[in-house]
């Protein structure tokens, strides 16, 4: 970290995340604000976000998906892409008075869905050594399974949009340990921030706006918590299967 342009990378990387994270902390306010009196407007937003920040993810990884096609990255992704998907549905078999009882409640999901999420991010980004396309492949499987277990594709630009931001984070920060916590840490925040808006845009799931966002902006911190301890995680991972 020492060489200049390692810090350089890192701080546009750290730089871009709180810019990410401020836009869509805007967009997700303004979109239940104006949900009661112009539903149609905030479903446009949300979708237009989305589609946005998938636009600009796949443009600017285009030519680097060469990286993550190779077998071991290719393998790691496919396989942490299961991972994850395993680790959300296992939050279904916790003891109900989790969800329910204050103040663990209010923490239950940032807890149990934030932390587990960024962290497995975290640790991929750190065994790919930040492969371009490595989140975007990992999000194949996890969106075909989803999609099994419940199909409803108006959410595809939602999930592919989570791997976007990280995309985006990473070509910004290179091949940085800290850039696989901050990539983590965007695809978690876009997960925090969208998530609730398109709950609201499909089941109508509706908080007033600063309790929406103050309950996003607890699970981003729990996300930084998880993305910043997969950096250990990943390094120890990727020591422990040296010859």
């Amino acid at each position: 970290m020492d060489n200049p342009s390692n810090m350089k990378n890192s701080l546009l990387a750290t730089f871009l995340s709180i810019i990410i994270i401020a836009i869509l902390a805007f967009l997700m306010y303004v979109s239940f604000s104006i949900y009661a009196s112009s539903k149609a407007i905030s479903e446009v937003i949300t979708l237009s976000e989305s589609l946005i920040i998938l636009t600009i993810g796949l443009t600017m990884i285009n030519r680097k998906l060469k990286e993550v096609v190779k077998p071991r990255n290719l393998a790691l992704s496919i396989t942490f892409g299961i991972l994850l998907y395993a680790a959300q549905f296992a939050i279904a078999y916790l003891p109900s008075f989790i969800w329910y009882t204050p103040p663990l409640n209010y923490f239950a999901t940032a807890l149990f869905v934030y932390i587990p999420e960024s962290l497995i991010v975290s640790v991929l980004l750190v065994l790919t050594d930040n492969a371009y396309g490595s989140v975007f492949m990992m999000m194949i499987p996890f969106y075909i399974i989803s999609m099994l277990a419940y199909f409803n594709p108006i959410w595809t630009p939602f999930y592919f949009s989570m791997a976007s931001l990280a995309e985006i984070v990473i070509l910004a920060g290179k091949k940085e340990y800290i850039t696989s916590a901050l990539g983590a840490l965007a695809f978690s925040a876009a997960d925090a921030f969208l998530a609730s808006q398109f709950l609201l845009f499909n089941f109508g799931v509706y908080q007033p706006p600063m309790v929406q966002l103050s309950s996003a902006l607890v699970d981003t911190i729990f996300a930084a918590i998880g993305a910043f301890a997969g950096i250990a995680v990943g390094k120890k991972a990727k020591t422990a299967w040296r010859p």
